[in-house]
């Protein structure tokens, strides 16, 4: 399930808040204000009475500003109408330069199946060797005291990797589940931690398990949760297909965002009153959704932020005005072209997540996964850039040949100064 969020959420996050990067320089400025506005209001804290603003440090849940952001009513989006004034630039006047998409090698493929394998840990009985991972309980002691972040329990270590500081995977190898070993070293002098820093230590090591890379078999690769091939070369041809198809959307997505950034900045927009208030209403609900994502509630980041609830949604606001500019733009591009949300829309979001992440999706899958609003929006600004493409001008420019020649020209150089001295 983690890999299948990958396309479908990078796509809803990234249009659904494309106003995070684009007007980047004004949202710059304006923080920077607000950060000079909350040292003004803390040089002047004394001044201002407790009952009224109450102390960014002092919010708890219960504060009447909190259960206010709480209480807080999104309203619904503004019709095309009563958006305001809006210029849209030729799009056909737009030119963006990308590196060509290029072909999936066999060495990317190579890797690919390296990583899964690596991922599919097989527990054996065998002796550790060199590539094996062990699962070990270890507790360092220098002259026979403990110290600090020397002790653990359960911890992974691929023997080999690095890791740990030289010699100690080495002691590891040849050991099997249920060994027990004291394992010597000494900390490196540059040791980041002075006062380990070439000191000789010891570790009592308990090792719990012993796990080892799967070969690639016809066997391994039908018992393989991550696919539906059966055997190696099916399974080589998925990855090549779905590594093609990432190396496709990337492309793509670069002429589109290119693109888009460039129709943000000519596009002459006049926002309304309506609009600018749904924008700011919206960005501040995003915002402390994002970090209800994390476990946090508005007064432990409000706290955490050194603001007031004021100066919090005032910072929320700064990103307001270009968010309001991206959703008109992206509205208005909907209408001109009568892109409208159907089933046959988001059908077309689930095919393009499938190729990407292997795993077979559909309408419903997404709807039941992500909100039917959400499926929805991502599906009708996924066809919108796709409209956005096929008008602009797209150059490409393959940057392994421009460095190449640089190098070329560059030893061209040296050698006719050879040549002159």
């Amino acid at each position: 399930m983690r890999k299948k969020k990958i396309f479908t959420v990078a796509l809803i996050l990234a249009m659904c808040v494309f106003a995070a990067s684009c007007g980047k320089k004004e949202g710059t400025k304006k923080e920077s204000t607000k950060k000079e506005a909350v040292k003004k209001d803390k040089a002047s804290e004394s001044e201002v009475s407790e009952s009224d603003v109450a102390s960014p440090s002092t919010l708890t849940e219960d504060s009447p500003e909190i259960k206010e952001l709480e209480n807080m009513k999104v309203p619904e989006e503004p019709k095309l109408s009563e958006m305001g004034k809006i210029t849209l630039p030729d799009l056909k006047t737009i030119t963006v330069t990308v590196a060509p998409a290029g072909n999936v090698t066999q060495d990317e493929v190579d890797a690919a199946i390296q990583q899964a394998l690596s991922q599919d840990l097989v527990t054996v009985q065998e002796a550790a060797k060199e590539g094996d991972t062990v699962n070990i309980d270890y507790s360092g002691s220098i002259d026979g005291k403990k110290f600090d972040g020397g002790t653990a329990e359960k911890q992974d270590l691929k023997l080999g990797s690095g890791q740990f500081i030289p010699g100690f995977e080495d002691q590891l190898i040849g050991k099997k589940a249920g060994d027990k070993v004291t394992v010597k070293v000494t900390f490196p002098e540059q040791y980041q931690n002075a006062e380990l820093a070439g000191k000789a230590a010891e570790f009592a090591v308990t090792v719990n398990e012993v796990k080892r890379e799967p070969e690639l078999t016809d066997e391994w690769v039908k018992n393989y949760e991550g696919t539906k091939a059966e055997t190696v070369a099916a399974y080589r041809e998925e990855i090549r297909k779905r590594l093609q198809a990432q190396k496709e959307y990337r492309y793509h997505s670069d002429i589109q965002d290119q693109a888009m950034q460039q129709i943000f900045d000519q596009a002459k927009v006049e926002p309304s009153e309506k609009l600018t208030e749904y924008a700011k209403a919206y960005y501040l609900n995003a915002r402390l959704n994002e970090y209800k994502q994390y476990g946090m509630g508005p007064a432990q980041v409000i706290n955490m932020s050194g603001m007031t609830v004021e100066e919090f949604k005032e910072n929320a606001y700064a990103n307001a005005d270009s968010y309001a500019k991206q959703l008109f733009i992206m509205r208005k591009l909907a209408d001109t072209q009568n892109i409208r949300i159907t089933d046959a829309l988001i059908d077309k979001l689930a095919e393009a997540e499938s190729s990407l992440t292997g795993e077979e999706t559909n309408r419903i899958k997404l709807i039941e996964q992500y909100g039917k609003e959400l499926v929805e929006e991502a599906s009708l600004r996924y066809a919108v850039m796709e409209y956005v493409e096929t008008q602009v001008q797209v150059k490409e420019e393959d940057p392994t040949a421009e460095t190449q020649t640089n190098t070329e020209e560059t030893s061209k150089s040296s050698t006719e100064t050879e040549t002159k001295k």
